[in-house]
């Protein structure tokens, strides 16, 4: 199997084969539609007519689109040219006593200044306070004063510097500071340092006195998230692309505001973690499959539910979930689609429905595990999140209540609802099944030994009563769906509990302490190349879908340019202000419930990797200017990020692979089809995520 290189084509199918009516369906008169109306005549003519006018359509909107992108590729051009790099920043080694103060004289052309402390500071604590706990070791502060020191004209609220117990530990914090210039002309702005510990205090001090404060960078900020939105939503060019135009835009927008990041900082922007793991799945998982054991996985549960079709669709969620939760969701789609076409045709099912179930619970699955889905990984390998506790055992904790709960809530209800209708087969994927029946090749003499192997052993009674042509259509697949490769198949299990085993003995304290999710998963995938002893790299580096971690990379930009324009502080500021109108008690449970539904309603138009990124910078926004804890804004961002992957065809990766592989197999999955089945869904799960967040995190304080 070949992991699909750019699984973003699902969003424009209609590049497959050059032939853009393959795609999304869309309402076009034939003629034996419109020879229905009385009166209607030249029906071919109008045809080529309305085909020569969508012909122009197209190639006005391609001239325009290379208009804007080439008038936009000129701009950062010229930008890249005319703008030097960043420049270097004041430095300085500050020493206070204890219980002094120490002053650094500064000249501020504008009313800004950033200072970065660098050095045993607790950057936790920092950045995510709580009172109640935190003793602060310093103090610093930015101040007008005479030019003798001895008289303050102005200055800025305290900055309060957590202090690390180990000297040796080496951290960094930044904050940006706005005061008005104050005193006359022979007032001078100092930074004042003070100490309040028993022991000295040594800081290395950074200080930038042209720091990006301006009112425009948030509505800079805002027209770039809202035009990756628009480039993404429309299918004007491809995804990835999508998000490096944007993000190389907005290192312009920087650069012109003579905050240009050199390239060791755009560097610094990208979170490798996430990026380590998908790698090492994606290697993982593609050699695994080349043994043929997923194929032989699924066959095992037509097996289990003896050809019965309630049956094998529950197991085959079951497994797709199980399978998401260990290996990623967006590859399982990749492995478990095209023998699961097959299953449905076998036993004349509605495939393009059980298709969207089954994209359902790749997604309700993933939610179960940091490896589960890209949004996972995005969470739990970020260095705040961490520092927070949350580990593979502790976030598979955490999500099993609910997503169990949804499960089985959900499959409940397209049972209910889809009872007899899943039998209901439309007469395309009738010509489809006849064409396939016509194509099959006779059994061969080994197949038609073992369905009399299977009649003779058939048991008095069943769990599940097999189906007429149980054992004819279980040989066929056992024909073509059987292990390939023992050995291999072997070396894989071995690199997958490495990696099982690792994570598990990282969540448990001061073991495998460095076991962090991305490194284990790099080093899995490279104990399976080893043990496989495969001299052809080129092979090996072809399976890895590296538009998608091109495009996660880009998007790690993009958020970080985003910060620095001031959009996600502007945004936090507000919803503090909203939140500080309500009573203490609700301030928790009203910001997780915000943060979860916006996740889950912006997943609808992009997929949740993206909005992902985006949200999780303004939790830490939001932790950062309130009380409120951070574990349950991130468990709430996790839960709509998956659950919102339900609601429509763009919400996760994993639905769109789906629906490129069925369309190589001649069945078309519209957005609107997508959306009926996944939309009310999506919103049972919400709910129910819902309750058990308001429960778990409000009601019992499971912080």
């Amino acid at each position: 199997m070949k992991i699909l290189s750019n699984p973003f084509l699902a969003l424009n199918p209609r590049r497959l084969d050059e032939r853009r009516s393959q795609g999304w369906p869309y309402l076009r008169r034939t003629t034996s539609h419109i020879a229905q109306f009385p009166g209607v005549s030249n029906v071919q003519e109008q045809d080529d007519s309305q085909n020569r006018l969508s012909a122009r359509h197209k190639s006005i909107i391609h001239i325009v689109k290379m208009g804007i992108l080439l008038l936009l590729w000129f701009i950062c051009t010229c930008i890249v040219f005319a703008f030097a790099a960043e420049k270097s920043p004041r430095s300085t080694m500050v020493t206070v006593m204890p219980n002094e103060t120490a002053f650094r004289k500064v000249e501020l052309p504008s009313n800004g200044i950033k200072i970065t402390l660098l050095g045993p500071v607790d950057w936790i604590h920092m950045r995510f306070p709580d009172e109640h706990e935190q003793v602060y070791g310093a103090g610093l502060r930015v101040e007008w004063r005479s030019s003798d020191l001895n008289e303050t004209y102005r200055r800025t609220d305290m900055w309060n510097i957590a202090m690390e117990s180990d000297d040796t530990k080496y951290d960094e914090v930044s904050k940006n500071f706005r005061i008005p210039r104050a005193g006359g002309e022979d007032a001078q702005a100092v930074v004042s340092l003070e100490s309040r510990c028993d022991h000295p205090v040594s800081l290395h001090m950074v200080l930038d006195t042209g720091p990006l404060i301006t009112g425009m960078g948030v509505v800079y900020a805002g027209i770039l998230i809202l035009g990756l939105y628009m480039l993404i939503i429309f299918d004007v060019i491809d995804h990835t692309f999508a998000a490096l135009i944007t993000a190389t835009t907005a290192i312009a927008i920087l650069a012109v505001l003579d905050h240009r990041p050199n390239l060791h900082t755009i560097v610094s922007f990208v979170n490798f973690e996430p990026l380590m793991l998908l790698f090492g799945l994606m290697t993982i998982v593609d050699i695994m499959a080349t043994t043929g054991v997923f194929d032989y996985l699924v066959v095992g549960t037509y097996r289990l539910a003896r050809g019965r079709s309630w049956p094998l669709i529950c197991f085959l969620c079951m497994l797709t979930a199980i399978l998401s939760a260990l290996l990623n969701s967006d590859i399982m789609a990749v492995a478990l689609t095209p023998i699961t076409i097959r299953l449905c045709e076998e036993m004349s099912l509605r495939t393009t429905y059980v298709l969207v179930i089954v994209a359902i619970f790749a997604d309700m699955g993933g939610a179960l595990t940091p490896l589960g889905n890209p949004p996972n990984a995005i969470v739990t390998t970020n260095p705040a999140v961490m520092a927070e506790g949350v580990d593979f055992v502790n976030f598979f904790v955490h999500m099993l209540p609910g997503v169990l709960v949804a499960m089985i809530v959900v499959f409940g209800i397209v049972y209910v609802t889809h009872r007899k209708s899943i039998f209901v087969v439309d007469q395309h994927q009738q010509d489809l099944m006849e064409e396939r029946v016509r194509a099959k090749e006779a059994p061969s003499q080994t197949t038609l030994e073992r369905i009399a192997r299977l009649k003779e052993r058939q048991p008095g009674r069943y769990w599940f009563k097999p189906v007429d042509n149980y054992a004819e259509t279980l040989a066929a697949l056992e024909a073509s769906s059987r292990i390939r490769d023992r050995p291999l198949l072997i070396k894989c299990c071995i690199a997958l509990t490495f990696a099982l085993l690792c994570v598990v003995l990282h969540s448990i304290p001061g073991v495998a302490a460095g076991a962090s999710l991305g490194w284990v998963t790099l080093l899995a995938a490279f104990l399976l190349i080893i043990l496989e002893n495969k001299h052809d790299l080129h092979a090996i580096l072809g399976i890895i879908q590296w538009t998608s971690l091109l495009y996660i990379a880009a998007l790690f930009v993009l958020s970080e340019a985003v910060d620095q324009l001031g959009f996600f502080e502007w945004l936090g500021d507000r919803t503090v202000v909203f939140l500080a109108s309500l009573e203490p008690q609700h301030q928790t449970a009203v910001t997780t419930m915000t943060l979860l539904w916006s996740t889950a309603l912006l997943t609808i138009l992009i997929d949740n990797a993206a909005v992902t990124i985006f949200m999780l910078k303004f939790s830490f926004q939001m932790a950062s200017k309130d009380d409120i804890p951070l574990p349950p804004m991130f468990w709430a961002l996790t839960f709509g990020a998956c659950f919102g992957g339900n609601g429509s065809l763009f919400a996760s990766v994993s639905n769109e692979i789906i629906v490129l592989i069925a369309l190589q197999h001649g069945y078309k999955i519209s957005f609107c089809h997508f959306f009926i089945i996944g939309f009310p869904l999506m919103l049972v799960t919400m709910v129910i995520g819902s309750v058990y967040l308001l429960i778990a995190h409000s009601a019992l304080s499971w912080n």
